[in-house]
Parts: structure tokens; sequence; C-alpha cells
């Protein structure tokens, strides 16, 4: 009932055409169970007196119905679909801004394609049966009643029959529907699967290419393409033993009416006007059956993709309660209280971690892979909570401040820049939506990346293509420096911003990250102990532990963790 409700109030900002809609199927049903009416009165009275003027009339009368029933028929389909549409895109966009404000745990757990089949393929069955729904269910509904009711007036034993054979065929349709609910919900769950597997593989193409595997990314694709063909082949195994109870039935029953009611006509029970009237009205009756056909697999896929839309919006969303906004600029003091945290329970990453960053001090954070150096950045940005302990800003708990608010302070630079399939402007500008083309170019060029963005075929309106894919990973990595200098954060998080990049490239862009951490407070995540140098503070960590601390000279001079693992070599 809950999910019933939910999908009801998206009817409620379009209830005028909602409304249109329910009182055009009502007088186009209506219209429907007049016309055989008329015929019956136009062979009953007219045709036996030979009233030719009179029946031109009542021809004339029908065919001006038929008009006004068409262009009823069109602008209630016009219109509903107006609805669908429109009803589509509303779950979408709630939908959307739902995942958006989900806890980054929630796409650790669930796979993209998934989210997108939900997102794409599910909403789109959902729109027909929007406007389906009230339209059909309407006209089937008064259609057949009507019809029953006045079959029943016309003949007492004819309308039993009728009715008796009703009976028989509502009972077997409730049995097949409820085969068809399990058929087309599994289908979708395979389709969803089979969404995503063709977005793992399509968005590791390069390295599928790289190792020759493309023949086994083809058989992961077949099989699941195979699952998805078997379910499918399932539910239409059903719907197509339903459409066929259908057609049998409506075949038998015009046989059983057309039998009983020659044998009465015959006795001199009913009149053959009666007859032909009560014959178009049986057949009048059974076009909702076969239009019921048709909705009962609009139905039951349209419910079996909003089931699947609404598990999701189901789903606690990521909570500030009683958070605040942060006021102005952050001074940058940062405070790691014996915080402990694990991703699986029991798998502590961090443990009873406790260490401070003074407003604009650059503080560097190395260990073996592991150690829990990324996991910092993520508990500072409130990806994640802390099961222990807490963080603190300018000597506030962060949790009292609205996650959007807090990130608002944070400038993130990653070693796996992420770039959007969009214009290199596009990319900069997403540091602070609505920036000035000067401050954009500013941006670009404290980043260094002015000179290679000016020689672009259309400069900063160059499209990039998926991920950056046309830029190299310096050049990317100047882009992702110059959001950053863009957005202009009191506080930048470095993630081995320039482990994967040559000594050279490295080496142009330090210079850039240096001027960035000018009057910042830098936490810098390292891999390459070589670009930490001159550090304010080096921390060193084994098993989410701090083991060292102090500066690179002081370190070295130790001989201990830090000292091994420069004397490894780990990524200089």
């Amino acid at each position: 009932m809950k999910m019933l409700r939910k999908f009801l109030s998206y009817y409620r900002p379009y209830w005028k055409i909602v409304l249109f809609v329910v009182t055009g199927s009502i007088v186009t049903s209506g219209l429907d169970l007049i016309f055989p009416s008329v015929v019956r009165y136009i062979l009953n009275t007219e045709l036996p007196a030979h009233h030719v003027r009179a029946i031109l009339r009542w021809s004339a009368l029908l065919f001006a119905l038929y008009v006004v029933n068409s262009g009823l028929l069109f602008a209630i389909n016009y219109y509903g679909h107006i609805m669908s549409i429109r009803v589509e895109r509303d779950m979408r966009q709630e939908l959307f801004s739902h995942l958006e404000a989900m806890p980054v745990s929630f796409f650790d757990n669930n796979k993209v394609g998934q989210l997108l089949s939900r997102f794409t393929a599910d909403l789109a069955e959902v729109s027909e049966l929007t406007f389906k729904g009230p339209n059909d269910v309407i006209v089937c509904l008064i259609t057949m009643a009507g019809t029953i009711v006045i079959l029943f007036r016309m003949n007492l034993k004819l309308g039993l029959l009728v009715a008796f054979l009703l009976v028989f065929k509502t009972v077997h349709t409730v049995v097949v529907n409820h085969r068809m609910k399990r058929a087309f919900s599994a289908s979708r769950v395979k389709n969803g699967e089979l969404t995503a597997q063709a977005t793992e593989s399509l968005s590791g193409i390069r390295l599928t290419k790289a190792f020759s595997n493309e023949k086994l990314d083809l058989t992961r694709i077949m099989r699941k393409n195979a699952e998805v063909m078997a379910t499918r082949q399932a539910s239409f195994k059903i719907l197509g033993y339903f459409s066929a109870s259908i057609n049998f039935f409506t075949n038998f029953a015009n046989l059983a009416v057309l039998a009983l009611g020659g044998v009465m006509v015959s006795d001199g029970e009913i009149g053959v006007s009666d007859f032909v009237a009560f014959l178009l009205y049986v057949n009048l009756f059974m076009r909702p059956l076969l239009r019921l056909t048709v909705f009962t697999e609009m139905y039951q896929r349209g419910m079996a993709g909003f089931r699947r839309f609404y598990e999701i919006i189901q789903l606690p969303e990521e909570q500030d309660y009683a958070a605040v906004r942060m006021r102005g600029k952050a001074r940058g003091d940062i405070v790691f209280d014996r915080v402990t945290f694990a991703y699986i329970p029991g798998r502590d990453i961090l443990q009873d971690l406790s260490f401070s960053v003074r407003a604009g001090e650059t503080v560097a954070i190395v260990g073996a892979t592991g150690a829990g150096k990324t996991t910092i950045a993520s508990l500072l940005l409130r990806f994640y909570e802390p099961q222990k302990g807490r963080i603190l800003l300018d000597g506030k708990d962060i949790r009292l401040y609205r996650r959007d608010s807090l990130r608002s302070q944070i400038g993130l630079v990653q070693q796996d820049v992420f770039l959007f399939s969009d214009s290199v402007r596009h990319n900069i500008e997403f540091g602070r939506p609505g920036a000035t083309e000067m401050e954009i170019r500013s941006a670009a060029e404290e980043a260094s990346a002015l000179a290679f963005i000016d020689r672009l075929p259309r400069g900063l309106d160059t499209e990039i293509g998926e991920r950056g894919v046309r830029l190299s990973g310096g050049q990317r990595q100047r882009i992702a420096i110059a959001r950053v200098f863009l957005k202009n954060p009191p506080i930048v998080v470095l993630d081995e911003a320039t482990s994967s990049l040559d000594n050279e490239t490295e080496t142009e862009i330090q210079a850039s990250l240096e001027r960035l951490s000018e009057d910042r407070t830098m936490i810098v995540i390292a891999h390459r102990l070589s670009t930490i140098r001159n550090a304010d503070r080096i921390i060193v960590l084994e098993n989410g532990r701090i083991v060292e601390e102090g500066t690179h000279e002081n370190l070295l001079a130790r001989h201990g963790p830090y000292f091994r693992l420069y004397r490894k070599g780990e990524g200089r």
C-alpha cells in the first residue's frame, strides 16, 4: 500500500490532465455503449417502417458521434502521454537527487550499471503505465460493467451466460497474473545485471584490449545476455499463453452466444434485431478483454520497474542531524582525536589515531599500501564516519557541520583524476560554478595549464572525451589542480596526486602544488617520498597507527620505518 500511495503521489502535480483523461475516458466509454443501442433502435423501429430520412438522420448522428469520439481519443492519448513523460522526468529527477544524497558506502556496495538500469530502463517502463493505467482501467471497467447491465436488461438468459463466462475468465486471469508478476520482476533484475556488466566492460575497454581479452569479456556479456533471454522467454511464454486464452475466450463466447441466441431466435424468445444488438454488445464487451491483455503486460513490466525504483527511494539518505553551515572560511586547524575506523567490522584500518595539523602547515602522511593513508582523507571529507573518536576543524567536531558546507572548505586532488566528458572550461569551472572567463584562465595559469590549453583546437572549449582520454596524464592532473585553484579552499588534500606521473612531469606539477600550498593547510598523502621533502612535518603510518613523526631530515637520521621506506625507494 505504501508503494501504491507513492506511485499515486506522482499524479498530484498533473491533476488537471488526470481529470481530463478520466472524464474523457468515461465519455468515450459511454459513447461506445450508445452505438449498438442506436443500431438496435434503427433495426427495430426505422427500418421496418421504411423511414429512409430517419435512417439517414440517425446515420448522420452516429457519424458525428464517431468524429467526437475520435477527437476525444486523440486528445486523451496526446495529453495522457505528455503527463506520462513528465511523471517519468519527475521520478528520474527524484531518483538522481536521492542517489546523490546516498553515503559513499552505498556506491561501494552497488554496481553503477544496476543503478543506471533503474535510472533509465526501469523508469521508461513506468512511464507508459502512468497514462495507460487510469485510462485502460476506466475504459475497461465502464465498458464491461455497462455492457453486462445492458445485456441483462436485453435478455436474462444470454446475460447470465456471458456473466458466467466472465467469472470463469476472471479467476483464470488472477492466477496467470500472479505468475506474470514474478516473471517480469526476474526479467528486470537480470536486465540490470546485464547493464552493470556492459558498463563495467566498456569502462575497462582499454585494459581488455591491452590483455587481448575481448573473447573473455564477450563470453561474460553473452552469459548475462543468455540469462536475460531466458527470463524474458519465460515471461513471454506466460504472456503468449494469456493472449491465446483471451483469443480463445472471445471466440468461444461469441460461439456460445450465437448458439444459444440462434436457438432463442428460432423459438421466438428474442427478435433478430435484439439478437444483432446483443452480438454487437458481446463484441464490445470482448474489446476491453483484449485491451487488458496488453495492459496486463504493461502493468507487470511497469510495476516491476517501479518496485526497483521504490527500493532505492526508500533507502535512508545521509543525514546531518542538527548540523549547521560554516560561516566564512575556516582557519584550517585539524585534529584527529583517537580515531578508529573499519570498512568491515572487526578489521580496523585506523586504530586510536591522533595527530594535529596547524593552520597553514603542510603535513605529509606516508606508509606502505593499506596503512590507512587515503582513509584519513575520506574521513576528513566525511565520506565515512569514524566508529570511535572525533575529527576537529578549528576546534569543533566536523559532524556539527553540514557535509556540503564542510566540503566547501576542502580541495581534493587525487591520483586517479576524474574529468567529465565535456570541455576543459566545464572541468575547471566545476571548482566554482559561475566563475568568469578571467578567473578560469587565472586558475589554469596558476596550475601551469594555460599554455597547453591555449594550444588545444578550441582552447578552453575543447571537448576532452570520456574521463579526459584525449589528454595526457600530466595535462589531466593540471586541470584537476586548476579546479582546486579556482575553488580556492583554505584546506587542500593531495591524495598521491603525482604518483602516476613521470619524473619530468612530476617536477613541473610540483611547482604548481607548491603555489597551491601557499597560505593553506595541506595534507599530502604520498607514495613517492621524494615529493615531500619540504613538508613541515611527516607522519609515518603502519597498520593504522602512527609509528614516527618529524621532518624529512630528522626521520632519515633515526634510521626507523621512514628510513626503511625511503631506502626501499617506494615510488622514487
